[in-house]
């Protein structure tokens, strides 16, 4: 179940969602901008996140839902957010900001939650987000670490 628009939100920042958005902004301002306005919105009750579900390659992702941040011109983003209240999206923890492309958000977001509790699968899914960074970053993408 996800919160009707209308009531306000409470929203923190894990630190590494900070520096996801820090690293943003340095690399491309208006997409940054975009995040903070979603954001913003979700505060003001605006927009609820839509909730994710559990998946192998993931984990459980469940407590948590995501935001859609499109900006024209820019690759669409994923604002992760983890409910930190009583499952309606109250209370929420930004957890990861990043491209939509190759599930990147929700991997990291697996990987920062501790969602991926399984050695080898956790090992395969940072080697591929590392291949995916070392890709991008030849292109002069910029992803989460």
């Amino acid at each position: 179940m996800t919160s009707q628009p209308g009531k306000g939100k409470s929203i923190s920042f894990l630190d590494d969602a900070v520096n996801d958005l820090v690293r943003l902004h340095a690399a491309r301002p208006h997409a940054a901008r975009g995040v903070v306005s979603v954001l913003l919105r979700l505060e003001r009750g605006e927009v609820s996140p839509q909730r994710l579900r559990s998946f192998t390659k993931t984990g459980d992702l469940s407590d948590c839902g995501k935001l859609t941040v499109i900006v024209e011109g820019e690759p669409e983003l994923r604002v992760v957010v983890r409910d930190l209240g009583k499952d309606r999206f109250e209370v929420v923890e930004v957890v990861t900001i990043a491209e939509r492309a190759d599930d990147i958000a929700y991997l990291v977001s697996a990987l920062r939650l501790g969602r991926i509790s399984d050695p080898v699968r956790r090992s395969d899914t940072e080697r591929r987000l590392a291949r995916i960074l070392a890709a991008r970053r030849g292109n002069g993408g910029q992803l989460p670490t």
